[in-house]
């Protein structure tokens, strides 16, 4: 199927806009209505000065999505529907190759119709109120270019997100920027510009992949940054969430790719730098009390690993770490802490292994499963009996501890033979 395309007679009809939403569904029958009549009553609450133009880019739905959008319209001017090459569109898909394409579309929309603000939502994210068009679009009214999500979770939630994505990427490039892969974010006009005359790697083209791409782009170049505080984010999942295996691979492989293509960039950042944050910030919650979590099969799991994946193993981390490792595989589960420098440095060497492509990627990021759930099994732990503010303390420890460790990725990453074995 060729690109997905709107007409310059449906643009024409439509004329200008000062800001444009965009809806990526897939099969979200159960979540449509209210994100579309929640926009254009965002529009006109907050924005009533303002042209509003909701765009729905749907990816192949089977369950009358894009009729039941069409139904829920109020003002029929002020709407455009295109169905997009893709057959899967949603931000929690993993895998797809079309996410990039939808959004080379919108900003196409953006653009023609010379909008200042373009935002971005999940088709299916149920918890959508007026209030997100506002916190997303506000801060580029005033002159901000890029804005990322917060959103409120238990402190269980997003362990991957937690553990390395904002961790890494904070270190890396120096932005505080709590949800590189939020999946719900606002463009400038000068953002979107230039994001037109990018393009993403392959490894970029879907899921949480183009995300981190567009998060990784903004911070890098001179564009100002903010963050939306958006409440707690709730989803409809309409396919099965992929394994843990799968997610990693997934989300590391895009941000890992990020890490070659930007090298020159972030090794010469040094510390790290506040984000502004509109709204009430983006801390997790007490009000209610997570599901217990069961740490034996993730300890089980972490031991199996160690078994079994020595020679990769070996490969990849440094012979300092295998010590470490091999100190955890005899502790209890109880007992079981993984210290902050150690994590960060098993991350920081899978990054580089997969930059020398050591092995088939796929099966080098799998590899890192394991240790991942041992490290998380040592999160539980750690943050078990602790309130939400103690939770968000332990994360600022291992956030700062990846910035004092990225002299030594940068030490393996100029010379990788420095370390072998």
């Amino acid at each position: 199927m060729a690109e997905a395309d709107i007409s310059q007679q449906q643009l024409e009809e439509v004329g200008r806009a000062d800001i444009v939403l965009g809806v990526f569904s897939h099969n979200s029958a159960g979540t449509i209505a209210n994100i579309v009549r929640a926009t254009q009553e965002g529009f006109a609450t907050h924005f009533p000065e303002s042209r509003g133009v909701l765009v729905n880019l749907d990816g192949g739905s089977k369950d009358g999505t894009p009729e039941i959008a069409q139904e829920a319209v109020l003002d029929k001017k002020s709407f455009l529907q295109v169905a997009t090459p893709l057959s899967r569109i949603s931000v929690e898909q993993f895998g797809m190759p079309g996410k990039a394409s939808a959004y080379h579309t919108l900003f196409g929309v953006a653009g023609k119709l010379q909008a200042r603000a373009c935002l971005v939502v999940d088709g299916n994210v149920s918890s959508f109120t007026g209030a997100w068009v506002e916190a997303l679009g506000r801060p580029v009214f005033e002159q901000f270019d890029f804005v990322s999500p917060c959103y409120q979770r238990h402190k269980y939630d997003g362990p991957i997100l937690n553990g390395i994505v904002y961790p890494l990427t904070r270190a890396l490039y120096g932005k505080r920027i709590r949800q590189p892969i939020g999946g719900d974010f606002a463009f400038s006009g000068k953002l979107i510009d230039y994001f037109q005359r990018q393009k993403p790697s392959d490894g970029d083209a879907g899921g949480f992949g183009v995300d981190a791409w567009l998060s990784c782009k903004a911070s890098c170049g001179d564009f100002k940054l903010a963050q939306a505080s958006l409440g707690p984010r709730l989803l409809t999942q309409t396919e099965p969430a992929p394994d843990v295996s799968t997610t990693l691979a997934h989300v590391l492989g895009s941000i890992f790719t990020q890490m070659n293509e930007t090298a020159s960039i972030w090794q010469r950042i040094r510390v790290s730098e506040p984000v502004r944050v509109f709204g009430s910030g983006c801390e997790s919650v007490d009000d209610a009390e997570p599901a217990a979590v069961d740490i034996h099969p993730m300890v089980d799991s972490f031991r199996l690993g160690y078994d079994n994946l020595q020679d990769i193993w070996r490969m990849v981390l440094s012979p300092a770490t295998l010590v470490e490792l091999k100190r955890l595989f005899f502790k209890s589960p109880e007992a079981f802490r993984f210290e902050d420098a150690l994590w960060a440095r098993v991350i920081y060497d899978f990054a580089l292994a997969y930059r020398l492509r050591l092995l088939d990627r796929d099966h080098l990021l799998r590899a890192l499963t394991p240790i991942y759930l041992g490290w998380v099994a040592a999160h539980v732990l750690c943050v078990r009996d602790k309130g939400a503010q103690e939770t968000q303390a332990s994360l600022e420890t291992l956030c700062l501890a990846y910035e004092a460790q990225k002299s030594y990725l940068i030490s393996r990453w100029r010379w990788p033979d420095r370390f072998n074995p």
